[in-house]
């Protein structure tokens, strides 16, 4: 039998009981043992001349890790005991950092004009209204609209010096689609909404709806798809002047609205695509 690891920080366990679910769900159906192993459970460094890890409560070391939280350096260790890490330490290292991701995909995608911020600017480096990121953010939080200096200072405030990158204002605001890539292949594109927000993210009140992408986009999210080894992500983009512009890419998605248009379980294709891998 093959074992998973489904892993977590203890504060996002509550909130994800429906997602964490689904795999429980998925694993029973195809003879996996599935454990849920918290973020603070797990000790990892170096012993002698190799990398450890370690859970604290004794549980053997899996075939396989699904990591649904932003912690590179664990995804790293994993892989170098030799564990497949779902997404891999790469997608997590980059994706999970927007002023690296925007590096990477400036070569392929147009975005919306973006500064690097050192974390002492008083004023935007970018004409008002700016948008001001954590670098690390997700889910719409630590994200800020700034129309004017003041609003400028208190998102850097809200920061607290945490890297961070602030980004022009698109014509379109409380718009994005969302390419859900799952391996190589695209599997669904939805237009996410909200018109009391300008993030339209699920989390912050925002509804969804399917999406067709058109062929010139479709061929921009495949030439992304092959600047990586993505397990499950979501590749997504705002609307400014009547196109699609790249933002940002979701390492460990979310995935209620696919569940709320009724699209096919994707968490059981998910755990299919490891099994597989596993299996090669």
């Amino acid at each position: 039998m093959s074992t998973i690891w489904l892993v977590y920080e203890a504060d996002n366990v509550a909130r994800n009981r429906f997602f964490i679910g689904k795999w429980e769900e998925a694993a029973r159906a195809r003879g996996v043992g599935l454990h849920l192993v918290l973020y603070e459970e797990l000790a990892f460094g170096i012993q002698g001349t190799a990398t450890s890890i370690r859970h604290l409560g004794g549980l053997p070391l899996p075939d396989a890790a699904v990591m649904r939280l932003n912690q590179p350096l664990l995804s790293a260790q994993f892989e170098l005991a030799g564990i497949p890490v779902y997404n891999n330490a790469r997608v997590a290292h980059i994706c999970n950092d927007k002023r690296l991701t925007h590096q990477l995909i400036s070569q392929l995608a147009p975005a919306m004009d973006t500064v690097f911020l050192r974390g002492d600017e008083t004023d935007s480096p970018l004409p008002y209204p700016v948008v001001v990121k954590a670098a690390h953010a997700c889910g719409g939080r630590q994200v800020y609209l700034a129309r004017d200096r003041e609003q400028f200072l208190q998102a850097m405030t809200s920061l607290a010096g945490a890297p961070a990158l602030a980004q022009a204002m698109s014509d379109t605001p409380g718009r994005d689609v969302r390419a859900y890539v799952l391996g190589q292949q695209i599997i669904a594109v939805m237009m996410r909404r909200s018109d009391s927000d300008f993030r339209s993210n699920i989390g912050q009140g925002g509804d969804a709806v399917p999406y067709r992408l058109h062929q010139a986009d479709e061929r921009l999210v495949r030439q992304i798809i092959r600047l990586f080894d993505f397990g499950l992500v979501g590749i997504d983009f705002i609307l400014h002047q009547g196109r699609l512009v790249f933002n940002e890419i979701e390492d460990a998605v979310g995935t209620r609205m696919l569940f709320a248009n009724g699209h096919e379980d994707i968490v059981a294709r998910y755990l299919d695509l490891i099994l597989n891998n596993l299996e090669r």
